[in-house]
């Protein structure tokens, strides 16, 4: 049975109806799945159906789609990939390039750099220093 599992692991999926029968080949019930996956009943049916606008949104679908292969023995992201519906791939590709762009960019340690506003602690010690060298330069008579 091990050799037909694995065998199965290297074929394509066509639809989620492939990942059902592989879940139910397994003998992992629904309720199961959906509690190792933190999904509601109603949400795994949605998710088993394919019924992609029933769920939050195409992160979401994406995640838990990987998460439910990963937990059969699946870990070809590129074949689960291809579950999901083109535009879907589209929004989760501008979502990616969004975040590449949002990159928080270096502060430098007092902030100079890039605009930022540096590290507290870095201007915490310059003021702490600073106070010291005009105690000692103005106490002194």
């Amino acid at each position: 049975m091990l050799a037909e599992d694995s065998r199965d692991v290297d074929t394509p999926f066509q639809s989620m109806l492939d990942l059902r029968h592989r879940r139910q080949k397994l003998g992992i019930s629904p309720n199961e799945m959906a509690q190792g996956l933190g999904l509601s009943a109603k949400q795994f049916e949605s998710l088993e159906a394919g019924d992609w606008q029933a769920l939050p949104g195409a992160a979401f679908v994406r995640s838990v789609l990987f998460a439910y292969a990963r937990r059969l023995g699946i870990d070809q992201r590129d074949m689960v990939e291809q579950l999901l519906p083109e535009d879907y791939r589209h929004r989760i590709a501008d979502l990616h390039a969004d975040i590449d762009d949002r990159r928080i960019k270096p502060k430098g340690l007092l902030g100079f750099a890039h605009g930022g506003s540096g590290s507290v602690f870095a201007w915490f010690c310059l003021i702490l220093a600073s106070a010291v060298v005009l105690v000692h330069f103005f106490g002194r008579q």
